[in-house]
């Protein structure tokens, strides 16, 4: 399943579950290069931004699995990579929900093909109207029994 977790992963990046901002208090003054962030100034993460980010993302509009691979993980800045928020204030619930949609794709992909249909738009034209990330157009999918011939 280590594949599938890589998929995962580089799903989460290019298409974050929250695209809106990360965001801290911060407890001191801070200096970050020639600027100080003061005592109780809100820092906002832009997670999209980051995720998309060549500084930390090579190539980082294609969609590539193997940037999650036991080898390339450890060079991966633990701060660009933020699908459930970072540090002690993260989703509570980030592991399970993984867990949970980990285990309902295997188990569509082990009964399931599924192909795009000539109404998926390539490349998928994408709306934030909140915080959330939409596909425009939604994303339609033929399901094929494994067992069925196409």
């Amino acid at each position: 399943l280590q594949y599938l977790d890589q998929v995962f992963s580089e799903s989460l990046r290019y298409y974050p579950p929250v695209t809106g901002f990360v965001s801290r208090k911060c407890s001191e003054d801070h200096k970050v290069g020639p600027y100080v962030i003061p005592k109780d100034a809100t820092v906002l993460a832009p997670v999209w931004d980051i995720h998309h980010d060549p500084q930390y993302w090579p190539d980082p509009w294609k969609f590539d699995p193997e940037r999650f691979s036991l080898e390339n993980k450890k060079s991966i800045n633990s701060m660009a990579y933020m699908p459930f928020g970072v540090g002690r204030r993260n989703c509570i619930g980030a592991r399970f929900a993984q867990l949970e949609a980990k285990l309902a794709i295997y188990r569509l992909v082990k009964k399931f093909k599924f192909v795009t249909c000539e109404k998926t738009d390539d490349p998928l034209p994408l709306i934030c109207p909140t915080v959330i990330i939409n596909p425009i157009n939604g994303i339609w999918l033929r399901a094929i029994p494994r067992d069925a011939r196409i």
